[in-house]
This record gives C-alpha cells, structure tokens and sequence, in this order.
C-alpha cells in the first residue's frame, strides 16, 4: 500500500514539473521571436476594411491577429478595443435580452404608426386646491 501512494505522488510530482517547465518554455519562446510588422500592418488593414462594412466580428478577429503579430503595436491595439465594443454592441442589437431581459430595448414605429406618448394627468380646478395635509408652518428662509 505505502508503494503505490509513493509511486502516486512521484507521478504527480513529474506530470507538474513537465507542465511548468513546457509552460516556461512557450512563453520564453513567444518572448523571444521578434514582431511581424509586415503582418501585423496588413491583418490592420484587412480589419479596418471589415469595420468599414459592419462586420465588427471579423474585425475583431483581424485586429486580434495584429496584436500577435506585434503585441507592441498600440494602433493595433486601439482598433482591438474598438473593435470589441462594437462587436458587443452588434451582439446587444441581435440579441436584447443580454442587457433587459423581456423588455425591448427600443420602440420601433410599426406600419407608420409613432409610439404613443403617456397620458398628461389631469391638472386640478383652479378655484380649489388640493388638501394634502402638509403645512409649512414656519419658513426659516434657508
């Protein structure tokens, strides 16, 4: 039994160092390889054309690809931001119920017709005033 807990423990003991040692690895290697500026200045461009058509999804995607390309570029990370706000804002419109669930989100004029307006209360007759029970007795001037 005290063999196959030690045999347990050692497995687990080289299955975590092999993680964090492939782990190190990748991130020295990414570290290391220098930025693609041809790349990332083109995935800019392709991203700025899908922005200009709407299509803030695969804008986000291109801008994403820029940013691996050259993780120092701040333009490409300026139109990343951008670009995932609008990409949420596209996902609000098509699906309302991610910000107010069962309630619309905007009134749209359906055949012509303009969303009605709430009703004025009635305003009371001159001549009589309401008696609501309050009294300014004493007025300090503020």
């Amino acid at each position: 039994m005290n063999s196959k807990w030690s045999i347990l423990i050692a497995v687990v003991f080289l299955l975590t160092i092999i993680f964090t040692a492939s782990t190190y690895i990748t991130a020295q290697e990414s570290a290391n390889c220098p930025p693609d500026k041809e790349l990332c200045t083109r995935m800019i461009r392709f991203g700025n054309e899908a922005y200009a058509r709407g299509k803030y999804l695969d804008a986000k995607e291109y801008f994403r690809k820029a940013i691996k390309a050259d993780p120092t570029s701040l333009k490409a990370w300026r139109y990343y931001d951008q670009a995932i706000i609008f990409a949420l804002a596209e996902k609000v419109e098509k699906n309302a119920n991610l910000v107010l669930p069962d309630v619309s989100s905007r009134q749209e004029a359906s055949g012509g017709l303009s969303p009605k307006a709430p009703p004025v209360p009635p305003k009371p007759a001159t001549g009589q005033q309401e008696n609501s029970g309050f009294k300014i007795l004493d007025d300090e001037g503020c």
